[in-house]
């Protein structure tokens, strides 16, 4: 019986065993750039098979991209509604519940599912006329996790040390509830016992395996959904100490949506309609995500289409109508997320995007892109200033700072770390296998 760590993140998860004094990882998702990681993400078909990781999104993308959106309203029952009435009692009536169906849709895609965790109203989804709960979607990745590293293995797993972020939600009832919700998950994918670490607290045991004496650390942990931080002591012989932990709610999906922002102009944004008032806001709104975007397809939007195309901008109305008309919305994304990843090592990323009639080019500098996050750079070093705040410490009593997360490559935030501790400290440690080794390194210490 194995006792492993898991990482479930935003963007990626990960599992890992810690033996003979080794983190081990294992190919968990071949077809992804790296085979360790799986992507958080799973495609669920109209038969109800469920395909996760690399294979989820080529299946969205042959099945769902580029295809035509065909929306029907069909009743699905009645509400019995009761009102006041005069002398003879209340006067009852019956209204029909519709709702809109995507006649053509092959199949649903979920992604970001830990950000769902957030929401307390939020309990899952309907998908195909079978309901979906949030633990069951996340069963679905952990039990992926589970069945692969034992057969990597060719042994049974049956605890996990998984890592969570430092704060789900602000509201305390929303993020024990968030764990909660983790927790039935890992239950309902084999797991039998299960225990959860901070993940910025994890990472920092790696590191606490390859110092000599005792250091004050800040962990820099920053992914697709959160940005967490500890100091911690560590080295020696001592366990690690946490001196301080903090978080925000703020990670990777937050800039892809910032790229977002300035491509707006090439779809309505600015426009006006027939009738010479602006293109409405709450469409453009929609754009921030492509779980959203596809909305602007419903048969209510139509009428505004016609309108708009016979306004000042025809091209980018037809432009957004070939986008959410055709699906094509997680394609741009993907784009989005990949000219942010350029960002991080050269001076400009390009989305490039040409699909079903729909055409889309455009360049960002690395300065344009910090300007889009200005905002969130400030939240950022806000948040440093309290992480140190609450440990009592100053920045030269800060030996290390331990940088992870893929959000954490981003030049911007290497900068701000430098000028308030110096380069000579940053360490910047692997940016998606430290958290999910850490969680090894602590699950083996777990006692029987």
């Amino acid at each position: 019986m194995l006792t492993v760590g898991l990482d479930f993140g935003t963007s990626n998860s990960s599992i890992a065993l810690y033996r003979d004094e080794k983190i081990h990882l294992f190919d968990l998702d071949p077809a992804n750039i790296n085979p360790k990681m799986l992507r958080s993400i799973i495609f669920i078909d109209r038969q109800h098979q469920s395909f996760v990781g690399a294979e989820a999104i080529n299946r969205y993308v042959e099945l769902e991209t580029g295809r035509a959106v065909y929306w029907e309203r069909r009743q699905i029952g009645q509400l019995k509604m009761v009102v006041g009435g005069a002398g003879s009692g209340p006067i009852i009536y019956w209204d029909d519940l519709m709702v809109d169906i995507d006649l053509n849709a092959q199949g649903r895609l979920l992604q970001s599912i830990k950000t769902g965790l957030r929401n307390p109203a939020y309990e899952g989804t309907e998908i195909f006329e079978q309901q979906y709960n949030i633990e069951n979607m996340i069963a679905i990745l952990l039990q992926t996790l589970r069945e692969r590293c034992e057969s990597a293995t060719g042994e049974r797993v049956s605890r996990a040390m998984i890592g969570r972020p430092v704060r789900f939600s602000d509201d305390r009832e929303t993020d024990a509830r968030a764990q909660a919700k983790i927790e039935q998950a890992a239950h309902l994918a084999g797991f039998e016992e299960v225990d959860f670490e901070l993940e910025p607290v994890a990472a920092a045991y790696v590191h606490h395996k390859s110092v000599g004496g005792r250091e004050n650390a800040l962990v820099f942990d920053f992914g697709g959904g959160t940005l967490d931080f500890t100091v911690i002591e560590v080295g020696g012989d001592t366990p690690p100490r946490p001196l301080a932990t903090y978080g925000i709610l703020l990670g990777g999906d937050d800039f892809d949506r910032a790229l977002m922002q300035p491509l707006k102009k090439y779809l309505g944004e600015g426009a006006s309609m027939r009738d010479r008032t602006p293109f409405p806001a709450h469409m453009l709104y929609k754009l921030d995500s492509w779980q959203t975007m596809v909305m602007l397809s419903r048969p209510e939007y139509k009428p505004i289409f016609r309108s708009a195309l016979r306004g000042s901008d025809p091209t980018a109305i037809k432009r957004l109508e070939t986008l959410v008309n055709h699906n094509l919305g997680f394609e741009l994304f993907q784009q989005l997320e990949q000219a942010k990843i350029e960002l991080s090592t050269d001076a400009t990323g390009t989305v490039k995007m040409e699909a079903h009639g729909f055409r889309l080019r455009e360049m960002f500098t690395r300065p344009q892109f910090e300007r889009l996050i200005a905002a969130d750079v400030a939240r950022v070093e806000d948040a440093i200033d309290e992480v140190l705040r609450l440990s009592g410490l100053r920045p030269d009593q800060i030996h290390s700072i331990l940088r992870t997360g893929g959000s954490s490559e981003i030049p911007i935030f290497n900068r701000m770390l430098t000028r308030k501790f110096s380069y000579e400290k940053i360490q910047a440690l692997s940016p998606f296998a430290t958290i999910v080794g850490g969680l090894a390194i602590k699950a083996s210490e777990w006692k029987n």
